[in-house]
């Protein structure tokens, strides 16, 4: 049993290096294109899915519908795959949070697992509801599984099973409508791992 995990298509925020967070942004045309074209590249791979997984909101949702209405699969939504809780960050971007919060802004992003930003969620957060989803799609499935999710989700997992600091989990950032693969044996070693505190 494998996880397909995906990115959603790509946003008008994306575009606009906007943070989205919990903000349900939908597809823009190009990220329509883009799940359309994903779709044609997993019909012609022809992965051993059984279902597809995905993030409530519309970016991600949308993604998956395409992806399942083309291999003929049922598409499921499992709440715990929604995008980080970004808080007051959510509709403005980087650079601008950087030079507004200043401290608060450079203590969260060089202590990244376990620091809140102003009113969200903190990485540890992320992944452990992240975990308890892809725990419950272990329970319930026996056969390989695509799963649409978002960006933080997918960073701070494949930093996770790399074992890296989460302060490095920038360098596993992923493209929209991007995918990879990981065995159920390594999400079952992170669900270990997680609730024996690591």
């Amino acid at each position: 049993m494998n996880f397909y995990f995906i990115r959603h298509g790509e946003t008008d925020w994306n575009v606009k290096k906007k943070i989205q967070g919990k903000t349900d942004v939908p597809l823009n045309e190009n990220g329509l294109n883009q799940a359309k074209a994903l779709a044609k590249e997993l019909v012609r791979l022809q992965p051993d899915v059984m279902r597809v997984y995905t993030s409530p909101q519309k970016r991600a949702s949308e993604t998956a519908r395409i992806a399942a209405e083309a291999l003929g699969i049922r598409c499921m939504i499992l709440d715990g795959l929604k995008e980080m809780d970004l808080g007051e960050w959510e509709g403005s971007n980087w650079d601008i949070i950087e030079e507004t919060y200043g401290e608060t802004y450079y203590y969260w992003n060089s202590h990244r697992r376990y620091t809140h930003t102003p009113g969200g969620e903190c990485y540890n957060e992320v992944l452990g509801r992240a975990l308890a989803s892809l725990g419950t799609i272990l329970e319930q499935e026996r056969g390989s599984v695509l799963v649409v999710t978002h960006s933080a989700i997918l960073m701070v997992l494949r930093c996770y099973l790399a074992r890296l600091p989460f302060e490095e989990m920038l360098s596993f950032r992923t493209k929209n409508a991007a995918w990879f693969s990981v065995s159920a044996e390594e999400i079952k070693d992170a669900l270990t791992r997680f609730d024996a505190g690591e």
